[in-house]
């Protein structure tokens, strides 16, 4: 086990230095899209358009999200204490409760909004010049904003960087749509201005919806069967592991917590099957992207599990791969990468 070589978890970038400039470039486009979304929304009371409300409130919620997340990745490096013995990534996801609600608000507004107009008399649009200019300076910082990072994420390596420029870049088309409604109410349609506002509405439900999904996968424990797969097949490459069986892992915050378990030949002494657990773990860091912690528990291979398990299998409830494999541990590996 060599002392200087490195397993930070990759979540993000590659690197702590690649994680920094990604939070770098989020802070820097949470700034131009809180400029849009301040003139979009300055320009609603001087036009009355509730497209651009919607567009603004959706632009609005991007910053908020943008914050959150910010703060949530601040106090998500926080050392573990005796009190927090995991630390604090967790933030991650309550940051992400608050988002659900930040955009639940916005379309919640946009909607009531456009129906209000919608079921009374629709007046045309005050200053409908100023309100277009708005709209499509909307499109143009929410494109911006989607180059940027996209460059970003693509020059240090950051897969999510990247979603979330081309997340971006659909914002700059749902401007657009404010856009198209506001230019259909200046040409003698007033209709258009609100119809766009709902459309908007309806986009940023959509956003909500995959946004809850994605939340409630997190805080549910959701790892992909491919993640597992990944596991096992590491763990089993190394000389001297005969199987690895009830795989767990789950996401704290942007790292991969792992617990897996190893028959290995009940004859090894001590300090062989430490080693060889260590082997385990080693390969796992390289193998998976995202993992901080690995637990390794040692099985004594051909033994059967009610043998192996017999004084705590009745105080353990079923795992994925039978009972006994929930938190009975002989032999635990810990190790923990900031």
């Amino acid at each position: 086990m060599s002392g200087s070589h490195s397993h930070a978890p990759v979540p993000v970038a590659g690197s702590r230095e690649g994680e920094d400039e990604g939070a770098r470039a989020v802070a820097r486009a949470a700034v131009v899209l809180a400029l849009t979304a301040a003139v979009e929304l300055a320009f609603v009371a001087a036009s009355g358009s509730v497209a651009l409300l919607a567009d603004g409130l959706h632009n609005l919620g991007d910053v908020f999200t943008t914050v959150t997340l910010l703060i949530a990745f601040r106090v998500g490096r926080r050392q573990p204490d005796r009190r927090y013995t995991f630390g604090l990534a967790r933030a991650e996801d309550v940051a992400g409760v608050l988002v659900v609600l930040a955009i639940a608000a916005s379309a919640g507004v946009a909607l009531v909004e456009s129906l209000a107009k919608l079921a009374g008399p629709v007046a045309p649009l005050r200053n409908p010049g100023w309100a277009l200019a708005a709209a499509l300076a909307g499109a143009a910082g929410n494109e911006a904003v989607a180059q940027y990072k996209i460059r970003v994420g693509q020059r240090i390596n950051s897969v999510p960087l990247e979603a979330d420029g081309r997340h971006s870049r659909v914002d700059g088309l749902a401007s657009l749509a404010a856009a198209a409604g506001i230019a259909g109410a200046w040409a003698g349609w007033p209709a258009a201005d609100p119809l766009a506002g709902l459309l908007l509405s309806a986009v940023i439900a959509w956003v909500l919806v995959g946004t809850v999904r994605d939340v409630l996968a997190r805080l549910m424990d959701r790892v992909d069967p491919e993640v597992i797969d990944q596991i096992e097949q590491a763990a089993e490459s190394v000389e001297g592991v005969e199987a690895a069986h009830a795989v767990r892992a789950r996401w704290v915050g942007r790292t991969l917590h792992v617990l897996v378990h190893v028959g290995v030949d009940p004859e090894l002494p001590l300090g062989r099957a430490h080693d060889l657990a260590e082997q385990v773990r080693h390969r796992i860091f390289h193998a998976v992207p995202g993992v901080s912690e690995v637990d390794v528990h040692l099985d004594p291979a051909g033994v059967e599990e009610h043998a192996s398990h017999g004084e705590t299998l009745h105080h353990t409830r079923p795992g994925p791969s039978g009972p006994g494999h929930d938190h009975h541990r002989h032999d635990r590996h810990r190790h923990d990468h900031g």
